[in-house]
């Protein structure tokens, strides 16, 4: 038999540190932006706090009917319009780009370890 190894983890296996790609990283920006908006609007509608999380994945999910962000503008907009808040478009791409800037930093501030301090005896 030859002497094949074989490796535990898949960036032993490539011989590199695995890294995400641009589309991987484009597409959490994207949809943690998109969940921050639904988040806002969620709050700019009054609805109650249990509904929230419901509503801003709804916000995400209406990016997927078509490339660009218009499917995105155009629910929130109708969704605002019915609920007696109507905002310009201008107004809603510029919170857009805002939650757009929030998601980044979010995304980009490494994840704070949290270490337990135990009492020694």
């Amino acid at each position: 038999m030859g002497s094949s190894v074989i490796a535990a983890t898949p960036a032993e296996r490539c011989g590199r540190p695995l890294e995400l790609d641009a589309d991987t990283r484009r597409g959490r920006l994207v949809a943690r932006r998109n969940v921050l908006f639904g988040l806002w609007v969620a709050r700019q509608l009054g609805l109650l706090r249990s509904r929230h999380e419901a509503y801003a994945w709804s916000v995400h999910f209406a990016d997927f009917e078509a490339s660009g962000d218009e499917d995105v503008i155009r629910k929130v907009a109708r969704d605002l319009a019915e609920g007696g808040r109507a905002m310009s478009d201008r107004q809603l791409r510029h919170y857009l780009r805002e939650m757009e800037l929030q998601a980044y930093f979010q995304l980009s501030v490494p994840q704070a370890r949290v270490r337990v301090k135990t009492r020694e005896r």
